[in-house]
């Protein structure tokens, strides 16, 4: 009876923290009290994503996806260690049914996808890759025009094909200025580009436009921008 007793407890500590085991050995677990369907943000209900993974790896994602009575609420979230990936998928079958480990077995009652939200360790998931960050746009493939598309992320290829320039441009004010991280997801066909918005102290509103080289990994077939506000960095 003690025994029972004991294992009834754990049950409940640990209600809406689900622990998955399967392939993917980054996440520690799936958090289920983010919106499984779209707006996330119902004060924006006019945003849709248009992508099949979105990434949260910082306040200012919080916010920009889910608003901020959740960003509130999972303020003081550490990102230096973990990060938060949504998916549309069947929450059944990432919980029991272990397709990723090969499993053809299913649940008995039909699929229902959904947005499916899991912690990871940022280590376990993510593989670096060697950057050269390059101020200003260049590249003869650069399209004269795309001073035009205001905050837009384009990837082109470079004149050696085995290299890619990635060109991006970062908002912040005049004084800010950025760094910038490419990493690949160990479990998914993303590369995600981080970019550190540091803080200048300028009331002015700045950006800055920068290249970005690097030699493109095989099977990967989407790519995404995420930014980390940051203070003042004393340089």
């Amino acid at each position: 009876m003690k025994s029972l007793f004991i294992l009834l407890l754990f049950c409940s500590a640990v209600s809406g923290q689900v622990i998955f085991h399967g392939r993917d050995s980054s996440i520690i677990k799936i958090i289920d009290d983010l919106p499984s369907s779209e707006p996330f943000d119902t004060a924006n209900a006019y945003r849709k994503v248009n992508r099949p993974y979105v990434y949260i790896i910082s306040d200012h994602d919080l916010y920009n996806v889910f608003g901020f009575e959740l960003s509130e609420k999972y303020r003081g979230f550490n990102f230096a260690d973990y990060h938060i990936l949504g998916t549309m998928q069947c929450k059944q079958c990432l919980e029991y049914c272990q397709h990723d480990e090969g499993n053809i077995n299913c649940h008995r009652n039909s699929c229902t996808p959904e947005w499916v939200w899991v912690m990871r360790d940022n280590k376990k998931a993510f593989a670096r890759i060697p950057v050269t960050v390059i101020p200003e746009h260049i590249g003869t493939e650069f399209p004269s025009n795309l001073h035009l598309l205001f905050g837009d992320t384009l990837i082109k290829a470079a004149t050696d094909t085995s290299m890619t320039n990635w060109y991006t441009t970062g908002h912040g004010d005049c004084l800010a200025h950025f760094n910038y991280e490419l990493v690949t997801d160990k479990y998914h066909p993303v590369l995600l580009l981080k970019e550190w918005n540091y803080w200048g102290g300028c009331r002015a509103a700045g950006i800055k436009h920068y290249t970005i080289s690097f030699k493109m990994p095989a099977d990967h077939l989407y790519h995404t921008k995420n930014i980390a506000f940051a203070e003042r960095s004393g340089y």
